[in-house]
């Protein structure tokens, strides 16, 4: 989380998920897209101050210090465009909400699954209500910092668990 240090907890953050571990040579793709994008990014003609981070081979992640310029309903509309754009540029669906990303404490790896994934896991035992799990619904750069990966049984996931409170 390098590209962060220097922006506020209040900073505004947006997280995008992959469904799979993202290449090398989709990374660099990313990262020369997005620095792009930055770079040019406005709200009103101001010049957003904005950076962005590739997360655990998985996660787009865009943070913008809303203090010198807020960004706006045209602004919000460009990023999930180029995020879009590169998601059909790479056949990588960014935008599928319905998928659990945790982290598999076996080996320690952050993969994702389905709901019906999740549902037979949990009824087979194999997914303990202490697995970490990405909260991508988070809104500020202070959430990312302390309360991204939580507890599956703190998460939004718990209503699928059979005993949250374990």
């Amino acid at each position: 989380m390098k590209a962060f240090e220097s922006f506020p907890d209040s900073s505004r953050v947006w997280i995008y998920a992959a469904p799979r571990p993202i290449t090398q040579e989709e990374y660099e793709f990313i990262c020369a897209r997005l620095e792009n994008f930055i770079d040019d990014w406005a709200a009103h003609g101001s010049k957003l101050a904005a950076t962005f981070s590739v997360l655990h081979r998985r996660f787009i992640v865009i943070a913008v210090n809303e203090n010198p310029q807020d960004a706006t309903g045209c602004s919000i509309d460009a990023l999930v465009h180029e995020v879009q754009a590169i998601g059909e540029s790479l056949e990588i669906d960014f935008f599928n909400r319905l998928r659990v990303v945790y982290r598999d404490e076996n080996n320690n790896l952050v993969v994702s699954c389905s709901i019906p994934e999740l549902k037979e896991m949990i009824e087979e035992h194999d997914f303990p209500n202490n697995t970490p799990v990405f909260d991508n619904t988070i809104q500020t750069l202070g959430q990312l910092r302390s309360n991204w990966e939580v507890p599956a049984k703190k998460s939004w996931i718990r209503k699928y668990l059979n005993n949250p409170k374990d």
